[in-house]
């Protein structure tokens, strides 16, 4: 009976090994591609970022800011990452490793809307994107306000690749044979959408909780502060979004309110209001009711470096 029990705990240390294993050369091959799920990654959480100017957020900024156009009208090196479906958790485990990191960053620009305000209760969006970065505090922090059990997919060998096994492939064949897989088709983080969008709204209609928006306020104030510790500039980008959507987001007005609030509060902080940006109108240049299309991101990025260029005169 001993040895049957014997054999048994030595059998299941072996399986133990050998899924931790596996687990390790999956994430490993998953960092080294350089893909357009983890190149822009790869560069905040590898404090590899060389660009004076960042731009972090939703998808809205790797569609909205077209990063040719940002760099040739300033003069400055610019980049975007952005995340689909970010809400402010998710945003945070970004502006806190940019902000906490040594790096070139002198301008942060943190891109926000009403969706984003309201916390996200079906889990962390394209979670495969965070698997080699559960380690980084900010990464693992923040998630884990998302997804309490978070530490399944962290410790238990294999477990995060449930319902993901396409990336733990993906990590295995990486591993092996690099750069099978990396394939970029973004611009230092910016791809815009080439459609042109019908103009049928499907959106919900969406109440932003007091509560969301009194947390997601409170995360931004910590933001302003800690971008005034390490001596840069914060821009609070609230995005376009087509006009007939301000009848949809219940409670962006009291979120453009807060916003200018944190911007007159701190010296270093500015806030750039695009809610009623005067392409807002004309569906020729959206995707869908909440993100351009490469036209409008064209148009729009123009607007942007006309209030981006006040901001560096007033600190240059």
């Amino acid at each position: 009976m001993k040895l049957f029990l014997y054999k048994s705990v030595a059998l299941l240390i072996v399986v133990a090994i050998l899924f931790k294993l596996l687990d390790v050369l999956a994430v490993s091959g998953l960092s080294n591609l350089k893909d357009d799920d983890y190149k822009d990654l790869d560069l905040l959480y590898n404090n590899k970022i060389d660009d004076e100017l960042l731009i972090l957020g939703s998808s809205r900024a790797w569609n909205h800011f077209d990063i040719k156009v940002i760099e040739e009208q300033t003069g400055i090196k610019s980049r975007v990452i952005g995340l689909s479906g970010a809400d402010f958790n998710m945003q945070r485990a970004l502006w806190e490793q940019a902000l906490s990191s040594e790096n070139d960053v002198k301008y942060i620009v943190h891109v926000v809307g009403a969706l984003e305000f309201s916390r996200r209760e079906d889990g962390i969006f394209k979670k495969y994107k965070f698997f080699p970065y559960f380690n980084n505090q900010y990464v693992y922090s923040n998630l884990s306000n998302i997804q309490p059990d978070l530490w399944k997919d962290k410790y238990v060998p294999l477990y995060k690749f449930h319902g993901n096994y396409k990336y733990f492939l993906k990590g295995i064949k990486s591993k092996f044979k690099p750069n099978t897989s990396s394939l970029y088709t973004k611009y230092k983080g910016y791809r815009g959408f080439e459609d042109v969008w019908d103009g049928e709204i499907k959106v919900d209609s969406k109440v932003i909780s007091q509560d969301d928006i009194s947390l997601a306020t409170s995360f931004i104030r910590e933001e302003a502060q800690l971008a005034n510790e390490k001596g840069k500039v914060l821009i609070i980008v609230y995005a376009p979004e087509f006009s007939q959507t301000n009848a949809i987001f219940k409670g962006k007005q009291t979120i453009l309110n807060k916003l200018e609030s944190v911007a007159s509060e701190n010296d270093n902080v500015y806030f750039f209001n695009y809610s009623e940006w005067e392409g807002n109108t004309d569906v020729k240049l959206f995707h869908n009711a909440t993100h351009l299309n490469a036209v409008g991101a064209k148009i729009f990025s123009q607007s942007f470096v006309k209030d981006m260029i006040e901001v560096l005169d007033i600190n240059n």
